[in-house]
């Protein structure tokens, strides 16, 4: 009889250890699975280029005319980047501000789904309501704060979209060196500028960040400017000046 009630005693065990092994199979198993990504990282990656070579601070380069030139400064505002979708919808990346300048090629531009896009789109400077805002407001690492150099001007004229500043060589013959100061500061509302790549289709895939690549040739602005004559504007004092550098934005911009 004792050895009845030890057989019964096995048989129950054995049961329920089977019905909980069985309980706990794959199918059943309450721990979240790991699934395919549905969104990934976004960035600019943005050459700043003087024709064929890389933009440096403190190097001699040539414009279209073979005139020495050198930059001291050179930064300009991106903004209001806008994502064309496969279907024409926009998906745009609202409050994304980028302040680019030729030391720097990585520019994050924030999480987006995964997916295929017809291309994008972007201001080359700030809208009105941005433009005009206080720097003061933003955090010290903010591209719309208070920066070093000066990418704002003090009066309610707003911020400066590009900056170029830097020493040229001013002989007739443009054989001497660059020694004369010049500066393109090129900013106020109605010189903002969309630069388009509505067609220039990318597909950002699940598990890989993407780069956009972009490149920005500095000598496609000074398209038809003339260095020697045409070398300083605050935009208000040589306003036909400012606004010839703004048209030449589009051009400057190419997809690499």
């Amino acid at each position: 009889m004792k050895n009845n009630k030890i057989s019964l005693t096995l048989l129950i065990a054995l049961v329920g250890a089977t019905v909980f092994f069985t309980g706990c199979s794959d199918e059943d198993d309450p721990t979240p699975k790991a699934t395919a990504s549905t969104e990934q990282k976004l960035s600019f990656h943005l050459h700043t280029m003087v024709g064929n070579t890389a933009a440096a601070y403190g190097v001699d380069f040539q414009d279209a005319g073979g005139r020495k030139f050198n930059l001291g400064d050179f930064q300009y505002y991106i903004s209001n980047i806008v994502l064309i979708k496969s279907n024409g919808s926009e998906l745009p990346l609202s409050g994304k501000v980028v302040l680019a300048n030729p030391a720097r090629r990585a520019y994050e531009l924030g999480i987006v789904p995964v997916g295929n896009y017809n291309g994008f789109k972007f201001i080359l400077g700030l809208d009105s309501i941005t433009n005009h805002g206080d720097p003061t407001l933003y955090n010290a690492d903010h591209p719309l704060a208070i920066q070093s150099p000066g990418v704002h001007w003090t009066w309610n004229s707003g911020y400066i979209f590009m900056k170029v500043e830097g020493f040229v060589d001013t002989t007739l013959a443009a054989n001497g060196p660059a020694d004369l100061e010049y500066f393109y500061h090129v900013g106020m509302d109605a010189q903002k500028r969309l630069i388009d790549f509505s067609t220039s289709a990318f597909t950002v895939t699940s598990g890989l960040d993407y780069e956009i690549g972009l490149e920005f040739d500095l000598l496609e602005i000074l398209h038809n400017v003339d260095m020697r004559t045409e070398n300083e504007t605050h935009t208000f004092n040589n306003l036909p000046l400012a606004v010839k550098i703004a048209d030449n934005w589009q051009g400057a911009f190419s997809i690499e």
